[in-house]
């Protein structure tokens, strides 16, 4: 989503919120206004809170420091950087949260950017924030985002000044102690985009005035610092879409492997069919053709038929023999033992074992349907497969 919901928070509940949707695609403000305090965050939530939401924080509150590092940074290195600090800070270094920013060297000293702030600011915001039921995807200090053209630079916001003197040298002065403080820093030219109080004497150039917010919103996508690090990094949501799409996906993708699966089981099922069908051929063609060499089963059958001739003895038999293939093949459990042609009755007689009684029905069942008249003999049961006799004559 282009659209961004900015928020700019106080220190205290009490004081004034401002919002602002800013459009980054097209580098214009699509809504802007201010809450009286952070407990009219709901409403706005429900009006706006479907929009990723990047929180700004009073830079009074956030100390930004750069630490010289005694070597290359290392991860034990970096972690110590707690402890290089703590003589600097009026409180308990437990008490505070570090955020680190880039890493810089100048003459091969390398310096850290550490961003300081107090855990219950942290949590207070946060809280704010999440039980208004935002989601917050970054959180940084207000006046880190004033630009860098012309340094240093300053923008009123509320009852403060904000100032950047370098990228990582920010400030907040309240607007009554604003002319004391440019007294005691002695800065050179001022870049200001507020209007200018006529009452500080303070050498500046005054930049096309801005909505404050939108001119900080501005420079989000040049700038990637952000405090929610560490215990406070965003937890990912995942989209309750996108969770129902990958979860029929994976059902899908499961229902495949195994329609698959059950395909090869079949196949394999039907591969060893059809080598049992074919050793049972080839064993009656070798029944009724002793001493003869197979090479093309189904070649030598078909030339069989054709040498036999019209109506004759062997072309009936032939004729019957196959018809018996084809049929077998519908009821691949039943296996032939052996079988005997009488010419004059046109009938073949067959010995077969099968896994039970119905398969012998099935297969009369079938001869019968393709037109043979067919006679079963007594089936008996031997060593769980049963055994039997059958007797086919040519098609009624």
């Amino acid at each position: 989503m282009s659209e961004q919901l900015v928020i700019r928070l106080g220190s205290r509940a009490e004081q004034t919120v401002s919002w602002l949707v800013w459009a980054s695609h097209s580098k214009e403000v699509i809504a802007s206004g201010e809450l009286s305090g952070a407990e009219q965050l709901p409403d706005l939530a429900i009006r706006l809170g479907q929009r990723p939401v990047i929180a700004l924080v009073p830079a009074s509150d956030v100390v930004l420091k750069q630490v010289n590092l005694p070597g290359k940074p290392t991860r034990q290195l970096l972690q110590a950087l707690p402890y290089m600090l703590e003589e600097d800070q009026a409180e308990d270094i437990e008490q505070l949260f570090l955020a680190l920013g880039s890493l810089v060297q100048h003459d091969g000293q390398y310096c850290q950017q550490v961003a300081v702030c107090r855990h219950e600011r942290m949590e207070q915001w946060l809280h704010w924030l999440q039980s208004a039921g935002f989601s917050v995807s970054r959180m940084l200090p207000d006046a880190l985002l004033i630009p860098e053209q012309q340094l240093p630079a300053c923008i009123q916001l509320h009852e403060q000044w904000l100032l950047k003197q370098n990228s990582w040298q920010v400030s907040a002065i309240d607007a009554v102690w604003w002319g004391d403080y440019l007294q005691l820093a002695a800065l050179p030219m001022l870049t200001s985009y507020s209007p200018w109080p006529e009452e500080i004497l303070q050498p500046y150039q005054a930049a096309e005035p801005e909505l404050p917010l939108a001119l900080l919103a501005a420079q989000l996508t040049h700038n990637d610092f952000n405090l929610l690090q560490g215990d406070y990094k965003p937890k990912r949501h995942s989209n309750p879409q996108l969770q129902l799409w990958r979860s029929s996906a994976i059902l899908a993708g499961l229902c495949l492997t195994l329609y698959l699966l059950q395909l090869g089981i079949t196949n394999w099922q039907l591969g060893r069919q059809s080598l049992a069908l074919q050793q049972q051929s080839l064993a009656l063609y070798q029944q009724a053709f002793p001493g003869e060499r197979v090479v093309n089963l189904n070649l030598q059958l078909q030339q069989k038929l054709a040498a036999a001739g019209a109506g004759g003895a062997e072309q009936s038999f032939l004729a019957l023999l196959a018809q018996l293939q084809q049929q077998l093949a519908k009821v691949p459990d039943i296996s032939l033992e052996n079988l005997r042609f009488d010419a004059k009755r046109a009938e073949l007689r067959f010995q077969a074992k099968g896994d039970g009684f119905q398969s012998f029905e099935r297969l009369k069942n079938a001869l019968e349907q393709a037109g043979f008249s067919v006679e079963q003999g007594a089936l008996s049961n031997d060593g769980g497969k049963v055994q039997g006799s059958v007797a086919m004559r040519g098609k009624v």
